[in-house]
C-alpha cells in the first residue's frame, strides 16, 4: 500500500495466457481499486515534484524505476477508479498517463484520464514512440528518449479532440463536427476548473472551425 505495507501478491503472465494479470483475493485489507503498484517506492520522488506517471501494469513501472523514473505506478490490471485518483491527489497536482499504443490502451488511457481529471487532477497523455510499451522502449532506447517523448505528452481535451477527428472523414461534414464536439464537451465538462474549461472551449471553437458561443450552448444542453 502507499505506506509500504504487504496487503496482496500480484503476477503477470510472461507469455501468453489469460489473466494476464493475478492478484490476491480482495479482503479487507485489500481492494485493488485502491491500491497503485509501486505508490509505496514513488511517494519521495510524487511529493517533490508533485507530478505521478501513471502506467499500465508492473513490468512498465519495474522498468521505469530502473532507469531513474521513480514517479511512475500503475493500477493492479484494472481501469484506474476515482479512489485511485483522490489517492493521486493526496502527493501530487499533476498525472502523466502513459498508455500502449493499441487501442485497448489509448482508450484506457482516457477513461483513466477523465476520472483524474474529474478529480482535480491536472492530466496529459504521453504515448510511446515506436508502438511498444514503456518497457520495451526503455531497455531498447533508454531513459533519455523516452524522458523526450514524455515531454511531448498533450492534455486530455486535444488528445480526444485529434483521437476523434483522425477517425472522421476531411474536410469534417457538419455532422462529424457536431459529433467530435459532443464528445469532447462530455471531457471538458469533467473538470471542476472553470479557467481550464473556458480554455478548452475555445481552443475546440478553433480546432472544429465553429462559433465558440455555439460549443457554449451545447454544453448547457448537455450538463
Amino acid at each position: 500500500d502507499a505506506k509500504g505495507a504487504v496487503v496482496a501478491f500480484g503476477g503477470r503472465t510472461l507469455g501468453d495466457g489469460e489473466p494476464k494479470y493475478l492478484n490476491s483475493p480482495e479482503s479487507p485489507l485489500f481492494s485493488k481499486s485502491r491500491v497503485l503498484y509501486g505508490l509505496s517506492q514513488g511517494i519521495a520522488a510524487i511529493r517533490k515534484s508533485r507530478r505521478a506517471m501513471l502506467m499500465e501494469g508492473y513490468m512498465d513501472v519495474i522498468a521505469s524505476h530502473q532507469f531513474g523514473l521513480t514517479n511512475a505506478c500503475a493500477p493492479l490490471g484494472t481501469a484506474l477508479t476515482p479512489d485511485h485518483a483522490a489517492l493521486l491527489g493526496r502527493y501530487a497536482s499533476d498525472v502523466v498517463i502513459v498508455f500502449d499504443a493499441d487501442n485497448a490502451g489509448i482508450n484506457a488511457a482516457v477513461r483513466g484520464a477523465e476520472i483524474a481529471l474529474a478529480k482535480g487532477l491536472g492530466v496529459r497523455i504521453a504515448s510511446v514512440p515506436e508502438g511498444k510499451d514503456p518497457d520495451e522502449y526503455l531497455h531498447a532506447k533508454g531513459a533519455a528518449s523516452f524522458e523526450a517523448a514524455l515531454a511531448q505528452a498533450v492534455d486530455l481535451v486535444e488528445f480526444k479532440t485529434e483521437l476523434l477527428v483522425k477517425k472522421e472523414s476531411f474536410p469534417l461534414s457538419p455532422e462529424a463536427k457536431s459529433s467530435v464536439a459532443k464528445q469532447v464537451l462530455a471531457t471538458i465538462e469533467q473538470s471542476p476548473d472553470e479557467v481550464l474549461k473556458a480554455e478548452w472551449i475555445r481552443r475546440l471553437a478553433q480546432r472544429l472551425g465553429v462559433p465558440e458561443h455555439a460549443l457554449r450552448k451545447q454544453g448547457e444542453k448537455s450538463a
